[in-house]
């Protein structure tokens, strides 16, 4: 079932969510305010995912220089480094040390181009009255060239904390990246208690998996320790300080697919607050057919709200090709002044409404090899008018009315 945006907003959903768990416990009413529309949401996501590129080449500088300028600022008297930092305290640190940024990384630090997802974040924090509202929380790439990058946001304003993962970073990266990009062999995935009698089993793409639950690098985690385990480890920690906040997921293109695989897992644990909410941008598909059923089990009894932002002709989208397919709510970016499109992933139509899904993911209708991913922002920012007016628990009462 595919959309064009509507000319009007539909009535907004109620701002009362229930608190669910897997245990059917008497479940505790609390007030939730959700974003108003897919543009507010989508911008805070976007934002947040490239931030955690420059932050990367930030603490590279700090390692490779010995330190940076200003970093002395951030201190305590506790426990040396501030644990976290605010989208101003991160443009300070960029613009003391903007000089050497541009001199090891010339095309991501050019005039205006690296600043403008710290400037919409902090505009967004000096909109509320609150004392550092946005905070980065968490930051790992101590081990990069063996595992993936993350890091975990907590806004205050929208009583959220987010995971974000970062994306295929060529200079830091190159290697384990793209040795997690190319490796298309399905492996069979561990199956959720929540989900036994929906799927018999689901695979995975085993690059983003094995990427994901291998065990970490750390010498001073318990040695059966996975990378999923220290991440929801820390996001229990943090919404147990902050009780009735959600959790969202975010990412972008190889991000993105790590993003799609947390979510899914965190949503079937019972201690973490329902629904999850994953975000991403330009995502590769990442599991088989039985992978997609189970997402949409977890998507109908509102334990997963999933939504992928997809540029037309990003070829990163089309791939993997074979027998693997996409979830969530897809909707599709047009460079053109063409308004943006809703596709439901796996719901049906008719032959040409198949026929035409079948096209625009392929990678021949595509393919562009010299595309820039971060024009992203670009297109919602084009289709903001589009975007307010569409909200994404008002697409999901579409999808999947009430039995």
């Amino acid at each position: 079932m595919s959309m064009k945006a509507p000319m009007e907003k539909p009535e907004s959903v109620t701002s009362i969510y229930t608190n669910q768990n897997l245990t059917g416990e008497s479940p505790e009413k609390v007030e939730y305010r959700w974003p108003p529309d897919l543009y507010t949401e989508a911008v805070d996501m976007a934002s947040i995912s490239f931030l955690i590129y420059e932050f990367g080449l930030l603490i590279d500088i700090a390692r490779k220089e010995n330190g940076l300028i200003g970093l002395s600022d951030f201190k305590n008297d506790t426990d040396g480094e501030r644990r976290s930092f605010s989208p101003e305290e991160v443009l300070d640190l960029v613009q003391n040390n903007i000089e050497t940024l541009r001199k090891r990384y010339p095309k991501k630090f050019k005039e205006g181009q690296a600043l403008t997802n710290l400037q919409n974040l902090i505009e967004k924090a000096n909109q509320s009255d609150l004392e550092r509202p946005l905070t980065l929380q968490e930051f790992d790439d101590n081990y990069q060239r063996h595992e993936m990058v993350y890091g975990i946001t907590k806004d205050d304003i929208n009583k959220r904390i987010s995971v974000v993962f970062r994306g295929t970073e060529n200079k830091l990266a190159f290697k384990t990246n793209w040795l997690s990009n190319v490796d298309l062999r399905k492996v069979t995935a561990d199956l959720p208690q929540a989900l036994e009698g929906v799927v018999h089993k689901i695979h995975l793409h085993s690059g983003f998996y094995n990427y994901i639950f291998s065990k970490t690098m750390d010498e001073k985690d318990d040695p059966t320790n996975r990378k999923y385990d220290v991440i929801l480890k820390d996001c229990k920690i943090l919404l147990e300080q902050n009780p009735g906040y959600k959790l969202y997921v975010t990412g972008h293109s190889l991000g993105a697919a790590l993003s799609t695989i947390f979510a899914f897992y965190v949503a079937c644990d019972e201690d973490i607050p329902k629904p999850v909410t994953c975000i991403n941008f330009a995502s590769p598909r990442v599991g088989s057919k039985n992978f997609r059923t189970a997402t949409q089990w977890l998507e109908k009894r509102k334990m997963l709200r999933l939504l992928r932002f997809v540029n037309q002709n990003d070829s990163i989208t089309t791939v993997p090709f074979f027998k693997y397919h996409h979830v969530g709510i897809g909707v599709r970016l047009y460079g053109s002044e063409e308004e943006p499109t809703i596709k439901y992933t796996g719901k049906g139509g008719c032959f040409c409404e198949r026929f035409s899904q079948i096209w625009n993911n392929s990678i021949i209708a595509n393919l562009n090899l010299s595309y820039d991913h971060k024009s992203y922002m670009t297109r919602i920012e084009k289709d903001k008018p589009a975007l307010e007016k569409l909200d994404l628990n008002d697409l999901y009462k579409i999808y999947h009315p009430k039995d």
